[in-house]
């Protein structure tokens, strides 16, 4: 529900930015304030407050209100609200990455996705900056709100047509990792993969990426062994993939899975077969598995958190110039020293 105290804020603020306030100008009185939005003095007043904490604003009872220089044209962001897909608790807080920007003056507060829609309102406070990472399509119609009170919105990880954002670079990513598997486990190789599906709508970029990258490079892909499903039925499934990856006299060299939540139950049900990652095939992953760190014959490509938040500082120092900001990372690829 938009509260009294945001129309008013989001009046001026609006008045600032169309320069019909320009700095050094008075602005109308509480009084004049409160007729014109039928609402109390209170109102009036808590609204005035949130504007010069944000720095619109600044006077004194009895002296005025007028704007100063240093309001939205400064481009500074007081409060970053960042939307993480995440299930946020206080036990699991830490394992969320640690983007500190405490020397721009920036408070940082996680909130889940699912409650983004209940704290709306505190998400449209003058002065903050949201960032949703992962958002879903079901999200979208929320962040469209959200730009529509001119809050800064930036994605990650997700690329949805008119929204800034910050994301891996499918291609590039991929065909490094495609080259090493070809290299190490020759032309013979597979791929395993969810499909894509609305909850999962990146698939579909990073499989057609994985396509164009075997084929640039001359691998040989057999229909049996290039394996993208509903996973359904967990156990069924995985014995399914385990059957045709290695339950046949011929198995492939390489083997590329997409989904980090695939890769052990995969490596495990091979292992039942006798198939050992390195030792019987080369393994590549999208994403970094730590059970299978620094073991030869295995690459992971390891999504660029650090780099991220050099992006999105970049993104924080360019939100009021008014032009798109599209940032994609390659991911790093993690091998054995073994294997360099």
């Amino acid at each position: 529900m938009i509260t009294k105290t945001s129309v008013v804020e989001r009046f001026i603020v609006n008045e600032i930015e169309n320069g019909n306030f320009s700095v050094g100008s008075k602005i109308p009185s509480r009084s004049a304030l409160g007729k014109r939005f039928r609402c109390s003095r209170t109102v009036v007043e808590k609204a005035m407050d949130n504007l010069k904490k944000s720095g619109y604003v600044a006077g004194s009872k009895g002296s005025g209100t007028y704007v100063i220089a240093d309001h939205i044209q400064s481009g500074k962001i007081k409060h970053l609200k960042i939307l993480s897909d995440f299930n946020i608790t206080a036990e699991n807080i830490s394992c969320l990455p640690d983007f500190n920007f405490d020397d721009l003056n920036i408070a940082v507060e996680w909130i889940p996705l699912e409650r983004a829609a209940v704290n709306f309102e505190k998400l449209c406070e003058i002065g903050t900056a949201v960032i949703a990472m992962r958002p879903g399509i079901s999200q979208i119609f929320m962040l469209e709100r959200l730009r529509k009170r001119n809050i800064p919105v930036l994605l990650l990880n997700r690329d949805y047509d008119g929204f800034d954002y910050i994301m891996t670079d499918p291609h590039a990513s991929i065909r490094e990792g495609v080259s090493w598997l070809l290299i190490e486990g020759g032309r013979d190789i597979a791929f395993v993969s969810h499909r894509p599906t609305v909850k999962r709508p990146y698939i579909a970029e990073r499989i057609l990426s994985f396509y164009e990258s075997a084929i640039e490079l001359g691998a040989h892909l057999n229909s049996e062994w290039c394996i993208s499903k509903n996973i359904d039925s967990f156990t069924e499934d995985i014995a399914d993939i385990g059957r045709r990856l290695f339950g046949a006299p011929r198995h492939p060299g390489g083997i590329f899975i997409l989904d980090i939540d695939l890769v052990l139950p995969v490596v495990n049900c091979g292992q039942g077969y006798g198939f050992t990652p390195g030792r019987d095939y080369k393994l590549l992953t999208f994403d970094n598995i730590p059970e299978l760190e620094k073991r030869p014959g295995i690459a992971m490509m390891k999504q660029p958190d650090l780099l991220y938040e050099r992006e999105i500082r970049r993104w924080l120092n360019s939100v009021y110039n008014n032009r798109p900001f599209k940032s994609s990372l390659k991911t790093e690829l993690n091998v054995s020293p073994e294997d360099i």
